[in-house]
């Protein structure tokens, strides 16, 4: 059987656990080509593109689109017209994982053993699928399948839970493969890494005029987010230690502040990251952050602009929030929490005054931050601000 060429889950990313099939562009019985892009899916965000390293024909198409699959699952197969229907079923029923010769960036998939065949509806089923039914407490063996083959898909499953008391009155949302992402991420990251807090409240009214001076006198238009992201350039500069990643065993510490910037779009938030923070200047992170935003807006953001980030940046004071804790995004060592920038009352030589005051929240991996390093970065955010 060794012209018969599995078609597995690859594994893109170190930290990619499963991917969810978008596309097939070949359907079973296509001639394929060497480098034709068969299928298209999505994980942790990026939607890539899986392009044949033999050629054949797609002989068998196993997985659905919609349907998510560990690394390393067996979802089609390639292999010449000449080889028999009973040599891929044999290969198929005895597939077991293992590495195939994938382009360099396509990662060898990790083993994955077939399921057991219980029932037809286990068979014609993902494991998704299954869970869905579990939820809205659907007898598979009841539904009909209109998928590929008699495939039972999730729109079956809601169909069928229609006329169930359980979902009465409620709309049943899919998680989307992106919202399915970031669940798995802050679940891991929640339950794995230990957390700890440090808030201090900065006057912006120094940046604030700042800002006002950079936009009279420039083309392009730096918000109150990009100059703070910009200080926080400036800050992880003077306390590197905060500026790390955990891999595996081993802190790494970087030279350059690649902030990620939590960007908020209709399928959740993106961590995009903006390179070498500190070498540049408020306006140039200011273009940078809106090219992000535009890619993300449009699911154009490429593996390279969601990953190497050394520090997390989210901000939501832009929709009235005055402060709040956020969840550190792994492998990064920490996550810097902005609020609302709003008028306070203020004690400053000895008097009361009315200051703009802004809330930060730093979250911490205290793995590889302890609480005296954070709180000197944040003293060290307080003086580039109140240097503006």
């Amino acid at each position: 059987m060794s012209d018969i060429y599995p078609i597995a889950v690859p594994k893109w990313g170190i930290e990619m656990v499963e991917g969810t099939i978008t596309t097939w562009n070949k359907s079973q019985g296509d001639a394929v080509a060497k480098g034709d892009e068969v299928f298209e899916m999505e994980s942790d965000k990026i939607v890539n593109v899986w392009e044949a390293p033999v050629e054949g024909v797609l002989r068998r198409v196993l997985a659905e689109p919609g349907d998510a699959h560990p690394v390393g699952a067996l979802l089609g197969v390639i292999a010449p017209a000449a080889v028999s229907d009973a040599d891929i079923d044999a290969f198929i029923g005895s597939y077991a994982g293992g590495e195939t010769s994938d382009a360099p960036d396509q990662a060898a998939p990790e083993p994955a053993k077939p399921a057991v065949q219980t029932s037809d509806a286990y068979t014609r089923s993902s494991p998704s699928v299954r869970k869905l039914a579990d939820e809205l407490n659907v007898d598979l063996s009841t539904v009909t399948g209109t998928g590929r083959r008699g495939r039972i898909t999730d729109e079956d499953v809601r169909d069928a839970a229609g006329g169930n008391d359980a979902t009465a009155g409620v709309q049943v949302i899919p998680l989307s493969p992106t919202r399915k992402t970031i669940a798995r991420r802050l679940t891991e990251a929640k339950q794995t890494i230990p957390h700890f807090y440090l808030s201090a409240d900065y006057a912006l009214d120094g940046l604030m005029a700042h800002r006002k001076t950079l936009n009279d006198s420039g083309d392009t238009k730096v918000s109150v987010n990009d100059l703070l992201v910009w200080c926080v350039g400036q800050a992880l500069m003077r306390e590197p230690r905060v500026n790390v990643n955990l891999v595996g065993d081993d802190i790494h510490q970087f030279e350059a502040a690649h902030i990620a910037v939590a960007i908020a779009t209709d399928d959740g938030l993106y961590p995009a990251t903006i390179p070498s923070v500190e070498a540049k200047s408020p306006a140039e992170v200011a273009q940078a952050t809106g090219a992000l935003a535009e890619k993300a807006q449009t699911n154009s953001l490429t593996k390279e602009d969601i990953s190497g980030g050394s520090f997390t940046v989210s901000n939501l004071g832009m929709y009235g929030i005055s402060e709040f804790t956020a969840i550190i995004n792994p492998p990064m060592g920490a996550i810097l929490a902005l609020g609302k920038a709003e008028p306070k009352v203020v004690v400053k030589d000895g008097e009361q005054v009315v200051a703009t005051v802004l809330t930060a929240t730093l979250s911490c991996d205290h793995r590889v931050i302890d609480g005296a390093v954070g709180a000197q970065f944040m003293a060290a955010l307080r003086e580039v601000i109140d240097a503006l």
